[in-house]
């Protein structure tokens, strides 16, 4: 009798169960966000690198940095209102990384003045001359390469992410061990139908992407770039027409279409947050879409000695 009523609120549960699995694992075509901050016809106007690189300035960056070969540096794309997502990587796996955040401006002007004083605190604060909406974050991740071409040209690895993401150095080094020779790697979408939906933020038209599908990209919320290769496709962006959505320019357009570049799937850099959020993830590298408090996880036994192993 006990293991018939066992058995039936398994059976009851599982319908919830799977409405929660799906509801963590939604993507960019699933789940329409806000209406974009900002419309796109200055690429009507201009679609080169080359022209906005020439004219967008550095207001605001560390002194020193890299002094010595890096395994591997994050690049954190950060709008400007979010210090409490910045001071959560910097108390928990930002001490643990070569890390930077990389912003732009808004038309508050006070928020400059908080930007002067935390690049003075922290040192790891880059700011462009850049309108900081998410229509121009190719021309944000176009300059955080730029940047690590010029500033860290020993980095090993280069680790583009969002600052609303967790990085586990552990299993971070162990991704990095895996994927060693691959030129490209993170969480790989393929056959993918362009968002035609002009209320999304992921809106791409068909004057700037006119194909049926994007046959393959790796997903922006994480993706590493092979130290080796990061001249080369940086380089190739100069000469490929823009569009807005950055991962699927830099991976797909640049490195897979111009280039030829392998795209190596790892799911260990999942761009979802896991439903069940518990004192966490250990075969995770990186979750995305976290809360600066769900990022706190210093009081986690698991992360006691939160970092990389000793070699």
């Amino acid at each position: 009798m006990a293991r018939r009523k066992c058995l039936l609120f398994v059976l009851a549960t599982l319908p919830v169960f799977w409405v929660f699995w799906q509801l963590s694992h939604m993507d960019h075509a699933q789940t329409p966000p806000s209406p974009p901050e900002k419309n796109l016809h200055y690429l009507r106007a201009n679609r080169s690198l080359v022209h906005y690189l020439d004219n967008i300035n550095i207001l605001i960056e560390p002194s020193s940095v890299c002094q010595k070969k890096v395994p591997v540096l994050v690049l954190v794309t950060s709008t400007p209102s979010h210090y409490r997502h910045r001071d959560a990587i910097r108390n928990t796996w930002g001490k643990h990384q070569e890390t930077y955040f990389f912003r732009g401006l808004t038309q508050d002007d006070d928020r400059m003045a908080d930007a002067y004083i935390e690049a003075k605190q922290h040192s790891d604060l880059i700011v462009h001359e850049l309108q900081d909406h998410y229509q121009n974050l190719t021309l944000k991740v176009a300059l955080m390469l730029q940047w690590a071409l010029h500033r860290c040209p020993r980095a090993e690895f280069v680790f583009k992410t969002d600052d609303d993401v967790m990085l586990n150095p552990r299993t971070l080094e162990t991704v990095l061990e895996d994927n060693n020779g691959a030129a490209l790697f993170g969480y790989k979408k393929e056959n993918i139908v362009p968002d035609r939906r002009e209320y999304t933020k992921w809106y791409l038209p068909r004057w700037l992407y006119n194909e049926e599908l994007i046959p393959e990209y790796l997903l922006g919320s994480g993706y590493i770039i092979n130290g080796k290769n990061l001249k080369e496709i940086f380089s190739a962006a100069l000469h490929i027409p823009l569009i807005n959505i950055e991962d699927i320019h830099f991976t797909y357009l640049v490195a897979k279409r111009a280039l030829g570049l392998p795209l190596t799937h790892d799911r260990r850099l999942s761009p979802y947050k896991p439903w069940i959020f518990t004192c966490p993830y250990k075969n995770y590298a990186s979750v995305h879409s976290l809360s600066p408090e769900e990022m706190d996880i210093r009081n986690c036994p698991q992360f006691a000695n939160f970092g990389f192993r000793k070699n």
